[in-house]
């Protein structure tokens, strides 16, 4: 399963270790690769997270070799004007629609918004950011409570701790439940 995670200037780096380290863990159980991980930049190199750390890319956007099964769009401390990003929102809207599934964590709900890939669509968000969510895009539903949100091939999730619960919501479709529990327990260091 081809999974590409969104990295791109100022993006929050628990928001893409987490999940993962969700699809790592899935594939130790799994004994292989199951998740196939990409991790996608605007351009080739590395991508600075909001708190300086730069992680490598694996691929730049305009050179994957998509489809892929999952893309999630981790958020940032900041996501202001809708002239930002704008090659991942291009990105996004051309190749969303082909994607299986979607996934947004905090406010990446922004750049998904943008693309087109929301409307008239179930979306959360971190709760700061749900009411400038709704009112900058209206063709969106937006629910600021819950962790976790699925609607049809759009998840998404309200903040980074949730974005680990998203993963493992994907992986409890894939893998089951029981494979979800292992995940858990290592983690987020539940009792037995």
């Amino acid at each position: 399963m081809r999974v590409a995670m969104m990295l791109y200037a100022g993006f929050q780096l628990l928001e893409v270790s987490g999940p993962m380290d969700v699809f790592h863990e899935a594939n130790r159980l799994y004994g292989g690769a199951f998740y196939e991980p990409h991790l996608v930049g605007t351009s080739p190199g590395s991508a600075v997270s909001s708190n300086g750390t730069a992680v490598g890319t694996t691929e730049c956007l305009f050179e994957t070799s998509a489809p892929f099964d999952v893309v999630v769009v981790p958020g940032s401390p900041v996501v202001s004007s809708a002239r930002e990003h704008r090659e991942l929102v291009a990105w996004l809207g051309d190749t969303g629609p082909s994607t299986r599934r979607l996934a947004c964590i905090s406010n990446g709900a922004f750049l998904l918004a943008r693309a087109g890939l929301a409307n008239r669509r179930w979306l959360t968000t971190h709760w700061r950011d749900a009411h400038r969510l709704a009112v900058e895009h209206p063709l969106v539903h937006v629910m600021s409570n819950p962790g976790c949100l699925k609607d049809g091939n759009l998840y998404s999730s309200g903040g980074t701790s949730a974005g680990i619960h998203l993963a493992l919501s994907l992986v409890r479709e894939d893998l089951g439940e029981s494979a979800v529990g292992t995940i858990a327990r290592i983690l987020l260091m539940q009792p037995h």
